[in-house]
């Protein structure tokens, strides 16, 4: 449209307002760099013995059309007084609460908001790869409860291992390992599903999915995903929903996709962007049915330890059929 309408005080306000959006944006940008230059330092890794502390749920505000064709049940950020408390990057729903692992190698276990005493139990793995010491050795970014009840599978992503742990985490019983060359450094297993003669992963790269079942391995491409894969799910309709997630100078751009198997493999299809903050940086998802046939997603970021992120829980709730979404 012609912008001869515009009287001279817009005209002069004009350079003012762009020149704010520009330093608006180098700021955003500056602070997404420094996250993502730090991606891989963390903090070092210390011991600590197993305790339970209070747990902060604080309400967030959040757009509810930011997630549809989901229904937006609740966000909240969660603070605890443990130094070990953050970097949660996968969950699971267990015990009537919710699980999580973090990528410093601990266990947390919490009541979703408002169903019980709001305490948080923190403890570190028993075991793991590498040394205890070492944080990028206990990079922990996948879980999945073992199909033959014998307790939880966690993946390492930096050493490309995967590691089964008793029901309560407190020892582990075993290991699988793809060697360190498998994938690029800190580009290894992000997402594990758990069948009962198998085991799923993709990696961060999002090319490839990768079955496991004991001393054999197959590989099927995954093509069209356009951007990194962070966890995955199945629903209660059998589906499995993949958690996307680029950092870009504008901040983390998320979304839901189904994984669809295809002729030529798999690919992401009926995808749900998720516009829940530009430092949500999304990481880890959780599933339960619901009594009308539909599903609870729990989804929890990771604070890489460092502001402006946060440690941020999401209740999504999905409608009964197909899993519905944008293509």
């Amino acid at each position: 449209m012609h912008d001869s309408g515009l009287n001279e005080a817009e005209r002069r306000l004009q350079p003012r307002f762009s020149l704010a959006g520009l330093v608006g944006g180098l700021l955003v940008a500056a602070i997404v760099l420094a996250v993502a230059w730090r991606w891989d330092e963390g903090p070092d890794r210390y011991a600590m013995p197993r305790r339970s502390v209070a747990l902060t749920a604080v309400t967030i505000a959040i757009d509810p059309a930011s997630v549809v064709p989901l229904r937006l049940v609740g966000a909240w950020r969660l603070t605890a007084p443990d130094p070990r408390f953050g970097g949660l990057s996968a969950l699971a729903i267990d015990r009537g609460g919710l699980l999580a692992v973090s990528d410093n190698g601990v266990v947390f276990r919490f009541p979703r908001p408002g169903d019980g005493p709001p305490t948080v139990e923190i403890a570190d793995l028993p075991d793991g790869p590498g040394s205890p010491a070492s944080k990028t050795d206990r990079d922990s970014e996948s879980l999945a409860r073992d199909t033959r009840g014998r307790g939880w599978w966690i993946g390492f992503e930096t050493s490309n291992q995967l590691w089964l742990y008793d029901r309560d985490l407190t020892h582990a019983l075993g290991s699988l390992r793809f060697g360190r060359k498998r994938w690029p450094f800190n580009r290894g297993i992000e997402a594990m599903l758990a069948e009962p003669d198998r085991l799923e992963v993709v990696p961060e790269l999002a090319h490839e999915v990768v079955f496991e079942a004991g001393s054999k391995s197959a590989s099927e491409p995954l093509g069209g995903v356009g951007s990194d894969i962070s966890d995955m799910v199945r629903l209660a309709n059998g589906e499995t929903i993949v958690l996307m997630r680029n950092l870009e100078v504008t901040g983390f751009r998320l979304g839901l996709g189904a994984l669809v198997r295809t002729t030529a493999g798999w690919r992401v299809e009926r995808r749900v962007p998720l516009d829940v903050g530009m430092f949500m940086n999304l990481e880890g998802i959780a599933a339960e049915p619901r009594a009308d046939g539909g599903t609870r997603l729990w989804l929890v970021t990771d604070d890489n330890f460092q502001r402006p992120m946060t440690t941020a829980l999401f209740a999504l709730d999905v409608p009964p059929g197909r899993w519905r979404g944008r293509d």
